[in-house]
């Protein structure tokens, strides 16, 4: 600390610390700094002795300064003794010594030589550079550098084999001019003076200069990268030593890039220097006496590192010097270890297979376009198989208590058939693409395909830990991947005229003999027959099934209406039960068909209107009409701005493969990727506004594209440092440059300025409110984006991420002001856009070359019904058929309130079909969505959590929607119909809609096809109102009676609740499983809609077809003592500012939670904290003798308690995976009522070795759990112990002693090892000390569970205090001795060696005689009267004498 708090150090490579940036040399002053930091740090294993740069100069120094240089850099020196014990404390570290005999005979020719200085000078010297004096200094080699003004050189000077080996003297000429001198002269830079000052300071004779041998080392390397090489090489030098043969211990020419070198070199010596600061401040009142003539630092220097200002600076350096070596080819090779041998370079379609990113990438330019059949495009239906719950958890008693699923694809709804085959297409022979251009995009010179994949070294993780400065990952990952466009990226479609347009609107798919108003299926009706023969006779009755109307339903209980907290038995038995209230029991099964409230229109009573609802137009080059604002601070945003996918596809050039980035002559490989447009990273940059609407303008960055890699997901969400340094460094300097001197002042500033400005009234310091917005005309908006591609290109590397950049105007919501040409105002719907969005350049967007426009014409069936309001409900069977017919794909279906026949669906076109259609999406929805719908299109209702508690948000929420419902009876609400097409098919569909030819003709044939059921909105809001208000009933009982499976419950009542507006997602594994155990499927076929047909208020469970309890996730998920999951994210980030990163899923807590917060997420939801066990394959080849004793230990534990204490099958496991999984935590919540789980503080260490916020006494590891569960025979033994049964007889631990005692010492340690192993592999124990074998707290049996399984990095500080617990008293779960020993004699048991003990059958005869003979041995007899002495008054009668005698006699 004393030497490298020197301030002629540390100030020195603090002042040339911007050295370390691209294109500069690196100062000695930091090459020195760095290596002197290494050489410390490594002092106790070094085998090389360093020079500071200063004290190695050849030049006249005084004795005191010689004697400064002895004692910082360790030299022992025989002109003056010195105490014992401050020899041993200076020389304590310095373990130098010789390698061979050699060595060992050169070294005895440098006898230590004394140095005639004044004893005064000398002193301050070996003070100042920990000289010993005692002894002499081994001879070994000595390393510095040199720096003349001229030359760096990194010098290793070999004092026993009399060599110098010289670094970095081959200077290339275009690099630097060394006049003509010799590099291997070492005459050039005075080596023979450093030989000679080298040598008299360590006291050895420096011998005859003439024979020393000059080795010099050459490279081909970018001179300003010399210096990095240098200390690269002299680092390996000082850690490794010379060889035996005296050569470098490093190939020159696998050397590291000079990126990697400066990032490295930068965050030892940025941190280095702040720990020189601190240990300066705390020595500058009494300092060394080395500093006397050392200048005291600068102020500014001091503030600087005191403010952060320095911490700034260094960050700013490393994010650039990170970003361009991750980016950089020779840089990628050295993280992956050395570049890829020849065998690797295989062929591309090779490399692609193990690129999952890319490797469906293709030519798109050399795929022939087929012809389209008329066969039905029916996607495959996905596999349900992988739905089910994850039972590995799970041990087989926990398994066999549980529900199993017979069928998963029963939990999902099922599909209509698709009668009518696509129209017929030939296949397309006109231009498919845009040609290729060279000049379009920087394509040559970028990353290659095997950069694509992460280092091997690197964890993949937010922040990479270090002993200095910190390194983002979001300067590694989110740079320059390769991606590259062309001038056909944005297009979908053919360069074609639309083909065949109007055949795939609106098609009817349904046939002939389709009735609409038949909707109930003959399974209900009976209306089947079985004869074989198809005659319409001997018909099956079906009387067990009521039809019921939607009407008739609420007229049935609408006079059975009690308040919320009333039972209500008819509107239970109805909407939830789905079934009629019937007297002694009589219920029957209702179904649900809503023809019976059908109202019919004739085609002229239905308005029909056209509309366009959104565009998106993507470009390279945005060209408009108007102005548009530019953000001048980015957006505050939580998720990016095209968060979903869009049904928009872009076309990416991959990266080229390493082999042809090498051909001569230029690319070959055009390979190139359909992606999601939502898959690449963008940033909304501006908007153009109108009284009308807003349009977002996006820039999109495809070459940062990539997948996590730990998730191998995709990121598109950029992190705010890359936003600020787009804005930053482009788009706001951009605006800057094409400014008039006029306009600067208002459009010129940094971002740091934007936000100031952009912060607010007073006391506001965050800068991220709405961003201000500055105007541009196109014009000068142009000019930007012209200047913003020449910022990218001069930014080379630093900047290339930006690079292949393009914009995307998108429109929603609009339709408003185009329905109907604003009806009738304008003559459609095209004019009124143009109109009312007067900034749009629509001929320009039009113009296929400039990008791909795509619009959204939705038309919509309203019926002119003033006296009856009526809602539109599209009938899925025949929407199924029409999308059959129209070419379109599996898609989406949504199910309405869970009706089996009336919803929406969603699909996209076939491919192939669609690029000559150009129509890409189809969507066909019910406009009653509308009265529900928010804002931003998000369901928001309330969480499984707010129900399970019915909080106050949850009963808000239905009271909310009940009254949306019922407000909305005297409103009509329509159908619609939406087709995303090109610009051009928008154009032929508004056309034939002004010229009355197409599209009207083909949706009054597709009306008269019956499509839509016309519902009165009295009947279909109150009917939905009622079902709403009986969940919500049924909900608020069930957490009146608490049942055990009470999670189950809410989830699937939730999911009932909303269904009624909205067709949710299931996301819960538990609720997936419990809808395919309530055959959802049948129950729609069967009932028209969802019910729980099953289930019972008076019943311990409610439902019994679902699992009868929460487990351990379900609770977590509910909030059960712990926060939603779903609904945690917003708190993490405050919850977790002391971590490096906020919650994640693989971090629920954060990477260093407190102690405090550790145990209550333990004790509360151990199942959100811990990952899932996993069995441990090496455990295959365990040992059978260890696999039975532990399978024994497993089955004595659990068979010590009690039977009411558990709520599933006892367990007795059959193998050592069965027993291990016993212990797993999803198995003990399955098989036990109660239990409690305890966090384990051993082995949370951080990576120094410290377990920072630790609360306690450490805990015992679970490998060192062997002591209690499988003790010593000469472990003490307490007789009166939970333990003392298993100790004796058939008990697990005296069979564990008998093994011991019948092997050797060595299979004894095999035998604890493989214990051991399979202890630290366990995901819970029980909690058991050497007195007990189970404990209680708080009525649960304690557990403590594995710390190798939390979902956590180490522990943090301290966090917030914790209210302990209220003691309660402790159940008794344990069984008495004697049953246990009864029960335990009664398990089969077996030895070590796993052969089963078995007795003859004269064996058993006899066992069984013994304990007959013993019972009727030990069996009570009274004891024989007493004689009595005293004289009764008179003779007892001998009646009463023979009934004593009977009594007494016990042989009769």
């Amino acid at each position: 600390a004393c030497a490298m708090s020197q301030p002629i150090l540390w100030t020195a490579a603090w002042n040339n610390l911007e050295t370390l940036q691209l294109g500069e040399w690196i100062d000695a002053s930091v090459a020195n700094f760095y290596l002197l930091h290494v050489w410390y740090d490594g002092l106790a294993k070094s085998r090389l002795r360093y020079l500071d740069m200063y004290a190695a100069m050849a030049m006249n120094l005084s004795n005191m300064e010689l004697d400064d240089i002895r004692k910082y850099h360790f030299i022992p020196d025989t002109s003056e003794q010195q105490d014992e014990d401050e020899f041993e404390s200076t020389t304590y570290h310095n373990n130098y010594h010789s390698d061979d005999e050699e060595q060992q005979q050169n070294s005895e020719e440098y006898d230590a030589v004394p140095i005639d200085q004044p004893e005064a000078d000398m002193e301050t010297v070996r003070t100042d550079h920990y000289i010993s004096v005692e002894n002499g200094c081994p001879v070994v080699p000595i390393g510095f550098i040199v720096d003349d003004g001229v030359q760096f050189l990194a010098i290793v000077f070999d004092f026993p084999r009399r060599k110098a080996h010289v670094l970095g003297c081959d200077i290339c000429d275009d690099d630097m001019n060394v006049d003509g001198e010799d590099p291997h002269d070492w005459q050039a830079w005075n080596g023979p003076e450093y030989w000679d000052r080298a040598a008299t300071l360590h006291g050895w004779d420096s011998g005859d200069l003439d024979d020393i041998s000059v080795v010099s080392y050459e490279w081909r390397q970018h001179g300003i990268d010399r210096t990095a090489t240098a200390c690269s090489i002299m680092e390996q030098t000082i850690i490794h030593g010379l060889g035996e043969d005296g050569a470098l211990p490093v190939d020159v020419s696998q050397v590291p890039c000079g990126h990697t070198l400066r990032i490295k070199i930068l965050r030892i010596v940025a941190g280095q220097v702040k720990t020189s600061y601190n240990d300066y401040m705390i020595l500058r009142e009494s300092p060394p006496s080395s500093w006397k003539d050392d200048l005291p630092p600068e102020e500014e220097d001091l503030d600087e590192v005191r403010t952060g200002k320095y911490h700034a600076k260094c960050n700013l350096m490393l994010q650039t010097l990170a970003v361009i070596s991750a980016t950089c080819m020779t840089c990628k090779y050295s993280y992956l270890g050395a570049t890829l041998p020849e065998d690797r370079r295989t062929r591309l379609s090779q490399l692609l297979k193990v690129t999952k990113e890319i490797s469906m990438a293709r030519d798109r330019n050399s795929i022939v376009p087929r012809a389209l059949g008329t066969h039905i495009p029916v996607e495959s239906e996905q596999s349900t198989e992988d739905y089910g719950q994850d039972d590995s958890q799970r041990s087989s008693a926990a398994k066999a208590s549980r529900k199993r699923v017979s069928n998963w694809s029963l939990g999902s709804i099922k599909r209509f058939p698709r009668p009518t085959a696509p129209p017929a297409m030939a296949a397309y022979t006109g231009r498919q693409w845009l040609p290729d251009d060279r000049n379009f995009d920087h394509y040559e010179g970028g990353p290659t395909i095997e950069m694509m994949r992460p280092p091997i070294d690197v964890h993949p993780t937010m922040i990479y830990h270090s002993s200095h400065m910190e390194l983002s990952a979001a300067w590694v990952t989110w740079v320059d991947h390769g991606y590259r466009i062309k001038p056909s990226t944005f297009h979908m479609f053919y360069q074609c005229q639309p083909i065949a347009t109007m055949e795939h609107i609106m098609p009817i798919g349904t046939l002939d003999s389709y009735d609409a108003s038949i909707q109930v299926p003959d399974r209900v009706t009976g209306a089947y027959t079985l004869d074989r023969t198809g005659a319409r006779q001997g018909h099956v009755r079906v009387n067990d099934v009521v039809i019921f109307s939607a009407s008739e339903m609420i007229k049935s209980t609408e006079q059975y209406d009690p308040p919320l907290h009333e039972e209500c038995r008819y509107g239970h038995d109805l909407f939830v039960r789905g079934c009629t209230s019937g007297l002694g029991g009589d219920e029957r099964p209702i179904y649900v068909d809503l023809e019976l409230d059908a109202i019919k229109f004739d085609t002229e009573d239905i308005l029909i209107s056209v509309d366009i609802d959104s565009i998106i137009w993507t470009t390279k080059m945005l060209r408009l009409r108007g102005t548009i604002g530019i953000y001048m601070t980015p957006p505050c945003h939580s998720k990016p701005g095209i968060s979903k996918h869009n049904h928009t596809y872009l076309d990416l050039l991959i990266p080229q493969s390493e082999e042809d980035a090498h051909e001569p002559g230029g690319r070959t490989e055009w390979l190139s990727l359909r992606v999601k447009m939502d898959s690449i990273p963008h940033l909304c940059i501006g908007r153009i506004s109108s009284a009308a609407s807003t349009l977002n303008v996006y820039m999109f960055f495809p070459r940062l594209k990539h997948d996590d890699p730990i998730s191998g997901k995709r990121v598109t969400i950029i992190p705010n440092d890359i936003e600020d340094t787009f804005w930053d460094r482009v788009l706001l300097p951009s605006i800057g440059d094409c400014a008039d001197i006029s306009w600067q002042a208002y459009m010129k500033q940094s971002l740091h300025e934007a936000r100031y400005k952009n912060k607010g009234g007073p006391g506001a310091t965050s800068g991220r409110r709405t961003s201000k917005i500055i105007p541009l005309s196109n014009d000068d908006f142009i000019d930007v984006q012209a200047r913003m591609h020449e910022r990218i290109k001069d930014g080379q590397m630093e900047l290339s991420m930006f690079g292949s950049c393009f914009f995307v105007l998108e429109g929603k919501g609009i339709k408003l002001i185009t329905k109907d040409g604003q009806r009738g105002r304008f003559l459609g719907p095209e004019e009124a856009l143009l109109r009312n969005l007067p900034d749009l350049d629509w001929h320009h967007m039009m113009d296929r070359r400039h990008g791909e426009l795509l619009v959204d014409v939705g038309i919509s069936f309203t019926p002119r019904s003033a006296d009856v309001p009526v809602v539109g409900l599209w009938r899925l069977d025949a929407l199924e058929a029409s999308f059959g017919a129209g070419g379109y794909n599996q898609g989406q279906l949504h199910h309405h309130n869970t009706l089996s026949r009336y919803g929406a669906l969603q699909a996209e076109m076939q491919r192939e079909r669609s690029q000559q259609t150009h129509v890409a999406f189809r969507s066909a929805y019910n406009l009653y969505y509308e009265a529900v719908r928010t804002t931003n299109n998000k369901v928001g209702f309330a969480t499984d959590s707010d129900a399970y508690k019915t909080s106050s948000n949850y009963m808000m929420e239905c009271f909310n929607l009940e009254r949306v419902l019922t407000g909305s009876k005297d409103k009509t609400y329509g159908v619609r119909d939406e087709y995303r097409t090109s610009g051009k098919a928008a154009r032929l569909i508004l056309d034939s809609v002004i010229s009355r030819v197409s599209v009207p003709q083909r949706a009054e044939e597709y009306l008269r096809s019956d499509p839509v059921l016309w519902i009165p909105s009295e009947i279909w809001f109150g009917f939905l109102a009622r079902r709403v208000r009986e969940i919500q009933r049924t909900q608020i009982a069930i957490v009146r009676r608490q049942p055990p499976n009470l999670g189950i419950l809410t989830s699937i009542l939730n999911y009932m609740l909303r269904s009624t507006t909205s067709t949710p997602i299931v996301f819960d594994s538990h609720l997936r499983e419990s809808l395919a155990l309530l055959e959802y499927r049948n129950v729609l076929e069967t009932a028209g809609m969802f019910f729980l047909h099953e289930f019972d208020l008076s019943s311990h469970t409610c439902l019994y077809d679902v699992q009868q309890q929460d487990d351990i996730m379900v609770l977590a998920l509910m909030g059960a003592n712990a926060k939603d999951q779903r609904t945690r994210a917003a708190a993490r980030l405050e919850m977790s500012r002391a971590d490096a990163e906020s919650e994640s899923a693989e971090f629920p807590l954060g990477r260093r939670p407190s102690w405090a917060r550790l145990k209550s997420a333990i004790a509360s939801s151990p199942g959100s904290v811990m990952k899932p066990w996993v069995w441990p394959s090496r455990l295959i080849n365990a040992q059978l003798s260890i696999s039975r004793l532990f399978v024994m230990c497993t089955r004595h534990l659990w068979l010590m308690l009690k039977d009411e204490i558990f709520q599933g099958i006892r367990p007795y496991p059959a193998s050592l995976q069965e027993a291990m999984q016993c212990w797993t935590i999803t198995s003990i919540t399955d098989t036990l009522g109660i239990a409690s789980f305890d966090a384990c503080n051993v082995g949370l260490q951080d990576h120094t070795g410290v377990t920072p916020g630790r609360m306690g006494p450490r805990s015992m590891s679970f490998a060192d759990r062997l002591s209690i569960f499988f003790p010593n025979p000469t472990s003490p033994k307490m007789g009166n112990s939970q333990w003392s049964s298993l100790w004796t007889g058939e008990g697990y631990i005296a069979e564990f002693h008998r093994l011991l005692d019948r092997t050797d010492e060595d299979e004894k340690v095999i035998l604890e090892d493989g214990l051991r192993d399979i202890l630290s592999n366990l995901h819970c124990l029980p909690a058991s000390t050497a007195a007990a074998v189970w404990r209680v707290k708080q009525s649960g049996i304690v557990f403590v569970t594995n710390p190798a399984f939390y979902k956590i990095e180490c522990l943090g500080r301290a966090g917030d205090s914790q209210r302990r617990p209220i003691a309660r008293r402790p159940v008794n779960i344990i069984k008495g001795k004697r049953i246990f020993t009864a029960d335990l004699m009664e398990v089969t048991p077996f030895d070590a060696f796993g052969a089963l003990r078995k007795q003859s059958d004269r064996q058993k005869r006899r066992d069984l005689h013994k304990r007959l003979t013993k019972a009727n041995k030990h069996k009570r007899v009274p004891p024989p009267p007493r004689p009595r002495t005293q004289i009764r008054p008179f003779p007892l009668s001998k009646l009463h004498q023979s009934v004593c005698n009977d009594i007494m006699d016990v042989d009769t």
